[in-house]
């Protein structure tokens, strides 16, 4: 090579690295520097594979800047693309720097690149004061909180202060063999390298002196059986003394050996290579998965043992509190209602309902307390029409008949109060008392709606306004039964009637409201679009 030849090619080195500020740049800037000297040869030998190693590790450009270079055909050639492709790499890194202020990109790996870089000694210093002015700000950031939190403690302070800095300045151990293990790991994922994954998964096992591993001439043979390349991985771990190191020469040999499978995958569909010894592969793994196989399996056994105990004690603890919990409360399931203390005004009330009927006023009480349920309402009126209805048989009171009636129609429970009503019809003892047939009527008519015998109902209904025209109870049991039956002209009609006669705005409201959710869901619909078209403007109407 001329002097001549010498200048030019020193000259283009020299733009290739000042492209990257080592200031701005560190890490840019020790890669752009160790390509040029495995470019030209330099005293320091920089082999090929840890460039495109270094190239892969800083993410996806540089590997495809690495290939571009490479692929020029003569040293000029390649140092012209280093300072072309190397300005693109730039514009990418500063676009970078502006927008996370980071030259690098989210794809890179760190412990890769630095592992390189500690390999060839080359110096980062910029970008070990970046990180101890990062790491110096995050703990000034931290101290100050705990100042906020604990300026009545000077002394928990500076125990606090003193924890933080052991954290910071010596993360755990094993935490740190686990993300080395992880990383390591993580260059061959198992659906892609079924094979080296479960190589390397052996080589961290040998590393970290797993209970697990193979012994020393089974892992051996196994490296053997893959290639030279494995065996020399296998073999070099016992140079390196702690167990960091060796996870960080599995990780090395690792990027080493994925570029060989990469290629060999892309060349013949394969992991292995064609010397490898499948059968000893296979042996090997098998004789370790049995191993594995039977220690999961005691796990299992073990994981079912401890489900079930575990199990058993929280029925236990379930059974214990339930009974101390009976202790103090009392549950009525026949309501549907736990947890009334024992001795309170609720549990007697409760327990006389059970039995016979409680007074207006307590059930008040229990309203006002918050305890009720749809099954207490229906006790609470069955107790009551039961009262009525022996009332009107016993003492013959015409009236407790209207009372039991519609106390039975609140209650549900229709039947016995239906047969009642139809024995007695046309009601006679009641003939010269309008106001009671007119009641009586109604009623019947009522509870002829509630078991949709719709046109007996508007009989009554019809019987009992004219026994009664200026009552408006007729009027809404006719309003509502055409409603119910999608006559909707002759519902409003009957309902406007009802409101001459008395009938509140707020009753009203409410009646209209029981009708459309006890329709079916046809009239409901209808009713829905009629109400609407009519000016009824109800929240509850947009509720499906």
């Amino acid at each position: 090579m001329t002097h001549e030849t010498s200048q030019i090619i020193a000259k283009k080195v020299s733009q290739a690295q000042l492209l990257f500020p080592k200031s701005q740049y560190p890490t840019h800037r020790a890669y752009i520097q160790l390509f040029t000297m495995m470019l030209s040869k330099h005293d320091v030998c920089v082999s090929e594979s840890d460039i495109e190693i270094l190239s892969i590790a800083l993410g996806n450009n540089s590997h495809q800047f690495f290939k571009t270079v490479s692929s020029k055909a003569n040293l000029t050639e390649k140092l012209d693309s280093l300072v072309f492709d190397g300005l693109k790499l730039k514009i990418d890194a500063r676009k970078r720097l502006a927008a996370d202020q980071s030259e690098l990109s989210k794809d890179s790996n760190s412990a890769v690149i630095d592992l390189i870089f500690e390999q060839y000694k080359v110096e980062r210093a910029s970008i070990e004061a970046f990180n101890q002015q990062t790491i110096n700000e995050q703990k000034a950031e931290r101290i100050e909180g705990l100042k906020a939190k604990t300026k009545a403690s000077p002394k928990r302070l500076l125990e606090e202060i003193t924890n933080k800095k052991s954290y910071d300045n010596c993360l755990n151990a094993t935490t740190m063999r686990k993300k080395q293990s992880i990383k390591a790991r993580s260059l061959f994922p198992a659906n892609l390298y079924p094979h080296y994954r479960r190589f390397i998964d052996f080589l961290i096992q040998q590393a970290t002196n797993d209970s697990l591993r193979l012994s020393d001439p089974d892992m051996e043979r196994l490296s053997s059986a893959f290639g030279t390349e494995e065996l020399a991985a296998f073999i070099n771990l016992s140079s390196h003394n702690t167990i960091e190191d060796k996870l960080k020469h599995i990780t090395f040999s690792g990027l080493q050996l994925k570029i060989s499978v990469k290629k060999r995958l892309k060349d013949t569909g394969s992991e292995l290579s064609t010397i490898a010894n499948r059968s000893v592969i296979r042996e090997i793994t098998k004789q370790y998965q049995d191993k594995l196989d039977a220690i999961e399996a005691k796990k299992n056994q073990e994981l079912e043992a401890q489900r079930q105990a575990a199990h058993a004690k929280r029925l236990r603890d379930i059974k214990d509190a339930e009974i101390e919990r009976l202790k103090n409360f009392s549950d009525f399931p026949q309501f549907g209602i736990k947890n009334i203390p024992k001795g309170s005004q609720g549990e007697t009330l409760l327990n006389k309902l059970l039995n016979k009927p409680i007074s207006q006023d307590e059930k008040k009480w229990l309203d006002k307390k918050k305890i009720s349920s749809e099954q207490l309402e229906s006790k609470y009126y069955l107790q009551l029409a039961h009262q009525h209805y022996q009332n009107w048989k016993q003492k013959k009171l015409p009236w407790e008949l209207v009372n039991a009636s519609a106390a039975y129609r609140k209650a549900r429970e229709l039947k016995k109060i239906k047969k009642a009503l139809d024995e007695t019809y046309p009601f006679k003892d009641a003939k010269k008392d309008n106001k009671l047939r007119s009641a009586l009527l109604t009623t019947y008519g009522g509870v002829c709606r509630d078991l949709q015998e719709y046109g007996q109902g508007i009989k009554l209904g019809s019987e009992a306004h004219n026994a009664t025209p200026l009552n408006f109870r007729p009027c809404t049991l006719l309003g509502a039964i055409y409603l119910s039956t999608g006559e909707f002209t002759l519902g409003h009609e009957w309902y406007d009637k009802a409101k001459e006669r008395g009938f509140s705005q707020a009753a009203y409201d409410n009646d209209i409201k029981s009708v459309y959710f006890r329709a079916s869901d046809n009239i409901k619909c209808r009713l829905k679009q009629n109400l609407i078209a009519t000016g009824h403007k109800y929240d509850w109407l947009s509720k499906p």
